[in-house]
């Protein structure tokens, strides 16, 4: 009796060793290296102020071929690395109640944060980097130099769904998302070295262990420093914007004098 045909594998099967691997290093590279980066410029905020703030960005800005940088350097991985992680996610078995070991409460956590992460992101975006696609302000555009302006409004005066968010709830929002990304970065620093087969022992993994969550918290300080700074700048004008359509800017200053003015007419 001839043997039945078995069922023809999906694409996604037959590439899973290949999938895997490329979901592994993509969080590294260049996933990884631009969250470093991006933590670091945003520090800048805290340790070099608005104007040094300003110029790291409009480096970044300068660099030639920047949409294709972004397009194939961070929003095909990035949408690569979280869809593929969702699945991944979603087909995992989670026993860490029945096994409360660290490595299933590490795992467990890498599949939470990265949900958490992914959300995070798209936001994220939307309020800066598409901000325009929403009305609001086109981060690339040179003619606004006040890149730090942009970011300070973003995290303070954030109007979405018809509504300003209380500065509180984007800024606990902001926290959350930041160590989410933090914890899901350093932790996969850590099973990247384990599936590349990097630390084959057990004082190697311990070591990369303490090295990734050093590298987690010193990007989280970075992040929550540059949080900070934003929460505690001053406003100004947004110049090339609040000119624009006879818009009305909102000035730190011109709020004082007009304050104190009217408190000296009483």
């Amino acid at each position: 009796m001839a043997e039945s045909a078995s069922a023809p594998q999906s694409l996604e099967a037959r590439n899973h060793f290949l999938l895997r691997r490329l979901h592994s290093l993509s969080g590294i590279v260049p996933i990884g290296a631009f969250l470093i980066e991006h933590m670091l410029t945003n520090s800048m905020a805290a340790y070099g102020g608005r104007e040094t703030f300003n110029e790291h960005v409009h480096f970044l800005h300068s660099m030639p071929y920047l949409t294709l940088l972004e397009i194939f350097g961070i929003f095909l991985p990035i949408a690569f690395h979280a869809l593929y992680g969702v699945k991944i996610a979603m087909s995992a078995k989670h026993n860490v109640a029945q096994y409360p070991y660290m490595g299933n409460k590490r795992f467990t956590l890498q599949r939470m944060t990265g949900y958490i992460a992914f959300v995070f992101i798209i936001v994220h975006l939307a309020k800066f980097r598409f901000a325009h696609w929403f009305g609001g302000v086109p981060f690339l555009d040179d003619s606004i130099p006040d890149k730090f302006e942009i970011t300070r409004r973003g995290l303070m005066e954030w109007h979405a769904l018809g509504m300003t968010m209380p500065a509180g709830v984007t800024l606990t929002m902001y926290v959350i998302g930041l160590a989410a990304a933090c914890f899901h970065f350093g932790n996969g620093i850590f099973t990247f070295c384990i599936t590349w087969g990097i630390t084959v022992g057990e004082k190697a993994q311990k070591r990369v262990s303490m090295g990734a969550a050093g590298l987690g918290v010193v990007l989280f300080a970075w992040g929550a420093a540059s949080l900070v700074a934003f929460a505690n700048a001053d406003a100004h004008t947004l110049k090339g914007w609040d000119d624009r359509d006879g818009k009305t800017a909102v000035v730190s200053e011109s709020t004082e004098s007009a304050q104190h003015e009217a408190g000296t007419s009483h």
